[in-house]
């Protein structure tokens, strides 16, 4: 996702939610905070279609006071790895707002490459922000999984 923040769920809509991203090949994962419990935002692997091209699709959003502490590092470590080793995409893609530098940041660290642009594609702010595509391939992925869990 772009820099959406969440909605806290309510328990009958979310039961829906849930049961929305099954029916649209869409995993996600709810982000609690560990020592509170507290939910803080969610992040979410799409696997596109044609389902044959093993492209999942990445996106993440969370609660503005908690950006900048790790959170959203842990959650997309744990998304994007569950993507590659248990749904087995051969890729995943993303789409992130140019000014959005810390995630930019974030991503780079992590294998993705930018791979396109999206000229003048959102309005943010009283201006236009282009959107950046960015992507990491499965081998790519293993390779900077073990540089960082060794």
């Amino acid at each position: 996702m772009l820099s959406a923040q969440p909605v806290a769920p309510r328990p009958t809509k979310y039961k829906e939610y849930l049961k929305t991203l099954a029916e649209n090949s869409t995993i996600g994962f709810t982000i609690i905070h560990k020592e509170t419990g507290q939910f803080i935002g969610q992040c979410s692997i799409k696997v596109a279609e044609p389902v044959k091209n093993r492209d999942g699709s990445f996106g993440i959003s969370m609660f503005p006071k908690f950006w900048g502490k790790g959170y959203g590092t842990e959650a997309t470590w744990f998304t994007v790895d569950h993507a590659f080793k248990a749904l087995g995409v051969q890729r995943v893609s993303l789409d992130v707002l140019e000014g959005n530098e810390a995630a930019i940041k974030l991503y780079k660290k992590i294998g993705f490459k930018e791979e396109g642009r999206k000229r003048r594609a959102n309005w943010v702010d009283g201006h236009w922000e282009d959107s950046l595509s960015m992507g990491v391939l499965d081998d790519e992925w293993a390779e900077m999984y073990w540089k960082h869990h060794d």
